[in-house]
């Protein structure tokens, strides 16, 4: 992962925790030291998404997705605004980033159908979501162990937890492509943001997890950056 041209830095910290104001998708995000600073790559993230299941389904019943890492909040918001029918599961590991979530949605879509659960990816979802999800979307934490040493300074300011992704930085596109088959619906996608030279690596996860039509979609430095499969059958 390199800092991003959104993300400003003075000599000690990134300007974003110093005002605790992230700008994404036009909107004021609060964010402080116990999250990751938005970064534009998400937001097609979150467009991508969005547009493939606003076009496979249709009828009066609500879209839902499962979010695993909200972080500060951003997908589930923008989802909420994007597919207004959607009620969204947002998971994270961290209590620290589940309070700077609620604090955003509160005051940023707060008739949302959003509900936050403390959750190691899967964890805390029960058997009773089983083929139920529209859509599993993620910006998972993504920099290898190699990489991660070579970030500058004010990059490791944000957390850890919500960087570094394993050794090789794929530990999490495993378990989500392991796991995620049983609670998606026939027809459901998952979609993931991936670090610039990993879209591939990611590929191939899914593709030997039985995801159908697995894509990858190039940002606007024309990396691969998004990874789409499809669960068919």
């Amino acid at each position: 992962m390199r800092p991003c041209p959104c993300v400003e830095y003075s000599e000690t910290q990134p300007i974003q925790y110093e005002q605790n104001l992230a700008n994404f998708m036009g909107m004021d995000i609060y964010v402080d030291e116990r999250v990751f600073i938005p970064r534009p790559e998400t937001e097609l993230l979150v467009k991508t998404v969005a547009e493939m299941v606003s076009l496979k389904k249709s009828g009066d019943e609500k879209y839902l997705f499962l979010e695993i890492g909200t972080g500060s909040g951003i997908i589930p918001i923008c989802i909420s605004k994007l597919l207004p029918e959607s009620r969204i599961i947002s998971v994270d590991v961290s209590r620290d980033a589940l309070s700077v979530a609620k604090r955003n949605i509160e005051r940023l879509v707060p008739d949302s159908d959003i509900t936050l659960f403390y959750s190691d990816i899967f964890s805390a979802v029960g058997d009773i979501y089983f083929e139920k999800f529209d859509a599993i979307i993620s910006n998972p934490p993504y920099v290898s162990s190699k990489d991660y040493e070579k970030l500058d300074a004010w990059v490791k300011s944000e957390p850890k937890i919500a960087l570094w992704g394993g050794v090789d930085g794929l530990d999490y596109y495993k378990k989500i492509a392991e796991n995620g088959m049983k609670f998606l619906k026939k027809g459901g996608l998952v979609g993931v943001e991936v670090g610039y030279d990993q879209g591939l690596a990611v590929k191939k996860i899914f593709n030997e997890n039985s995801f159908s039509n697995v894509k990858s979609f190039r940002d606007f430095n024309n990396f691969d950056r998004i990874v789409i499969g499809w669960k068919h059958g």
